[in-house]
């Protein structure tokens, strides 16, 4: 059985519909419109050039995005402004108006697996603490963590629900952080992880492996953070290195 094929008219529209959520999914994300509310359609129509129906396209595409939501006789507002999370520094989440907590939700000890003995450079067969987490915005969590630490420090990240930004609490220990390695992929949630987020099973979600050193290059700490995928944006600055090529590359290739 062959696929139907799109009428070519039909194609365009999706494909500038597409377009124009990236626009707005940009907009939301770096909050450019005041309480949430996105222009109605006719502003957005003359915004961005565009037909009735591309923006109602793109509008419903960001509804099954959970980006946005329709209010009858209101309007279309953003349903939740993803933390904008820098890769300048080591941080949390910093969000604008929303409250970060913690809560632990499991502290015990066990010996360490060879990679998180490595990471910790702490000797075969020796002990680490573990700690389970989750990190609340608002009242809506953010992300999941298992992070394993020297046992000597299982008694410091035991005052992590004290704290607004996770490693406050190494500091507030008098700890001088330095630099920390971060890994970032994107996984889909498994049940455990669903249940823990309040998202689907198979929902994406970013996952950040770290190892935290102090100003020594003591290792205090080795992290898996699973960070749900709706509420993250990532961003940095990439400065450009120059670019070393063969003296007339293109002039041969043409």
């Amino acid at each position: 059985m062959t696929q139907a094929r799109m009428d070519p008219r039909t194609k365009r529209r999706l494909s500038t519909a597409r377009r124009v959520r990236d626009l707005l999914r940009a907009a939301i994300v770096h909050e450019e419109f005041p309480a949430g509310a996105l222009p109605g359609e006719a502003e957005l129509m003359l915004s961005f050039s565009a037909s009735r129906q591309v923006v109602r396209d793109a509008l419903a595409l960001l509804r099954e995005e959970g980006l946005v939501k329709r209010v009858q006789g209101t309007g279309t507002f953003s349903v939740a402004s993803k933390v904008r999370h820098s890769f300048s520094h080591l941080h949390g989440p910093e969000p604008a108006m929303e409250r970060v907590s913690h809560r632990i939700l499991a502290i015990s000890q066990q010996v360490a697996a060879p990679r998180v003995a490595e990471r910790l450079g702490l000797l075969p067969g020796t002990e680490c603490g573990v700690i389970e987490y989750l990190a609340v915005l608002g009242a809506e969590p953010y992300y999941a963590c298992t992070a394993y630490v020297p046992l000597p420090l299982v008694g410091v990240v035991r005052h992590g629900q004290k704290v607004t930004e996770w490693y406050a609490v190494y500091e507030a220990a008098g700890f001088e952080l330095g630099v920390t390695d971060q890994a970032v992929e994107a996984i889909l949630a498994d049940d455990d992880a669903a249940a823990l987020l309040e998202v689907l099973p198979g929902a994406p979600l970013m996952l950040f492996e770290r190892l935290v050193r102090d100003r020594t290059g003591r290792p205090l700490e080795y992290a898996f953070a699973r960070v749900r995928g709706d509420r993250i944006a990532l961003l940095a600055q990439l400065p450009r290195q120059r670019w070393q090529r063969r003296p007339h590359q293109f002039a041969q290739e043409a």
